[in-house]
This record gives C-alpha cells, sequence and structure tokens, in this order.
C-alpha cells in the first residue's frame, strides 16, 4: 500500500512538473506587468550613437546600398530594427517597429513610392507601428487567416503579446495577402517570402537573392534567441535552421530586427550562414543533452561569441 501510495505521488509531482513547464512561458507574459514598468522601455537619454545617421533624436538610419535602408531604434530597450526594400515601383518595409515613435515619417523621407509593410511576426514590437492608412501584407497561413474578423485583422493576445509594453493588441486591414514561398516584385528587384517558424508559428523572413541578403526578423539575430515565449518551438527552430542551410548559398548575409553584435554598438545587426550552422549544431546539442545551460526559465545555453538561445526545459520538446 505504502509502495502504491509513493508511485501515485511520485505520478502527481511528474504531472504537476510537465504542467508547470508547459504552462511557464504564459506564465511568464502575464507576471511581466506584475513585475516591470513599462514606461521603462524607452531609454531617457536624449539619443544615443548609432552607426548612419540618427533622425530627430530616436530614429537611426543606416543605408544598406542597392536601395536597402535599416531604421533603428536605439533608444528602444529591445533595439528594433526595421528595414526599408526600395524597388522601381513600390517599396517594402520588413517590420513597422514598436510604435515608441512614428516611424512613416523616416520612411516618407528616404522613398517617395508606395509603401507596403509586412511584419516579420505578430509581436508588439513589430507590429505596433503599424497606423491608420498603411498598407499592410500578411502572411498567407491558417492561423493568420483565423485572425481576420469581417475584414479586419487582429492578432491573438499570445500572438502580439502587448502586456510587455502595456499596448492594446491592434486591429487593422489587410491589403495583401502572401504565401510562403511566393515573388514579392517590387519593380526592379523581387524578393522571396520563407516561411521561418521557431520563434513564433508565423516566423517568415526575406530573401533577396540578388542582393545575396536574407532578412531574418527575430528567426536569428545576435544576442539571446527568445525560444521560450508562447507559440515558440525548438523543434521547429532547428527544421527551419537546417533547411536555410541546403537552400541559401554559403555567403549569404543574414539581417536581423535586434541589435547588437557584441563590440561593435548600435548598429543594423549582421549575422552569417555560419552563424545559423553554430545554431543548428547548438540546438542537436539540446536535445542530445551535451550543452551547458544558466537558468531555470528560460534555459539559456551559448550558440557562439555573437548568440545565446533561450528555451523552456529541454526535455518538453519546444
Amino acid at each position: 500500500m505504502k509502495r502504491r501510495g509513493l508511485l501515485v505521488s511520485l505520478a502527481v509531482m511528474a504531472l504537476a512538473g510537465v504542467a508547470a513547464a508547459r504552462f511557464a512561458p504564459y506564465l511568464y507574459v502575464e507576471s511581466w506587468p506584475l513585475l516591470n514598468d513599462p514606461a521603462t522601455a524607452m531609454s531617457p537619454e536624449p539619443a544615443r550613437i548609432a552607426k548612419g545617421r540618427m533622425v530627430g533624436d530616436y530614429f537611426a538610419v543606416e543605408e544598406l546600398g542597392e536601395g536597402v535602408y535599416a531604421i533603428g531604434e536605439p533608444r528602444y530597450y529591445q533595439a528594433n530594427y526595421s528595414y526599408l526594400i526600395v524597388g522601381d515601383k513600390r517599396a517594402l518595409l520588413f517590420d513597422a517597429g514598436s510604435g515608441t515613435r512614428d516611424m512613416r515619417p523616416v520612411v516618407k523621407g528616404l522613398t517617395d513610392r508606395p509603401v507596403t509593410i509586412l511584419p516579420s511576426h505578430l509581436h508588439y514590437d513589430h507590429l505596433a507601428g503599424i497606423g491608420a492608412g498603411d498598407r499592410v501584407a500578411i502572411v498567407d497561413l491558417p492561423s493568420t487567416r483565423a485572425d481576420i474578423a469581417g475584414n479586419r485583422f487582429s492578432p491573438g493576445r499570445y500572438q502580439f503579446l502587448g502586456m510587455f509594453d502595456g499596448l492594446k493588441t491592434p486591429t487593422f486591414e489587410v491589403a495583401e495577402w502572401i504565401k510562403p514561398g511566393a515573388t514579392i516584385d517590387l519593380g526592379g528587384r523581387t524578393l522571396r517570402l520563407l516561411s521561418t517558424p521557431g520563434h513564433t508559428p508565423q516566423s517568415v523572413s526575406l530573401y533577396d537573392a540578388a542582393g545575396g541578403r536574407l532578412f531574418t526578423g527575430d528567426f536569428i539575430y545576435p544576442t539571446m534567441l527568445y525560444a521560450f515565449l508562447p507559440g515558440a518551438n525548438r523543434a521547429d527552430y532547428r527544421q527551419t535552421a537546417q533547411r536555410l542551410l541546403k537552400e541559401l548559398p554559403p555567403e549569404t548575409r543574414l539581417w536581423a530586427a535586434h541589435c547588437c553584435r557584441r563590440n561593435e554598438g548600435y548598429a543594423a545587426p549582421w549575422l552569417t550562414m555560419k552563424d545559423l550552422a553554430d545554431l543548428d549544431r547548438a540546438l542537436g546539442r539540446i536535445d542530445a543533452g551535451t550543452l551547458a545551460a544558466t537558468g531555470f526559465f528560460p534555459r539559456r545555453y551559448r550558440v557562439n561569441d555573437q548568440m545565446d538561445i533561450g528555451t523552456t526545459l529541454p526535455w518538453i520538446g519546444s
């Protein structure tokens, strides 16, 4: 009888541990506003020196060549970077920024072509900058189509995660649905939309074959990758990394959405295909249990000298 009771107790404890690990991402994001002040989202400093040129006291613009501009928010606590890609007929803004300041005057100062905004995913720091009258394109997936009510798009609570900055979930019209793998013609230049799940199920990247660039959003960037928030999936992360390694030329430059590279200051963040290969190897070692970690939640693993990855408990498998 005692042995049976012990087994039951152990089973209950194991189930409780699994449940706690499964719900940890949701507990993390829901507790954030209780433990942090959204008012600290922007640095009180009047400016931070960033590569390129400052526009006002908030945005930094860095020209990457061939009509490509990185638009940074060095004063924002996540140091976001969005990318404006200008063609002969129209331009594409990959990510709309945090919305802390209005990016539209900066974009208008860089191009007079009509601009379409394409978010790399639905998190607040990439979507909140969308404003009234903006032309928005969204990746065409069942999960994004499910966010339509009438003719208005509104991401789910755990897709947007606005609680981090005390933001209300936005609602806007979608002007263009783009299938994964589709070509986007800007006139004189084309981009290909790639589905790159891992950070979120809806994450996409933009491949500029002529320029040898991949704009990655939050799939990969310097500092710590977030593979522990709701919707993140470590298995998807590795599958995406391996697919990109097979499909893209080794000299492809990866332009990411969060600054900064170690010891390089505020500048448009970039990585290489070697960094992507390092991420694939690190994920394999996490799965095998051979890579050391720090912390409980998230579990933080070193990938290389530019990048760490934070995950849930490795035995959860996501």
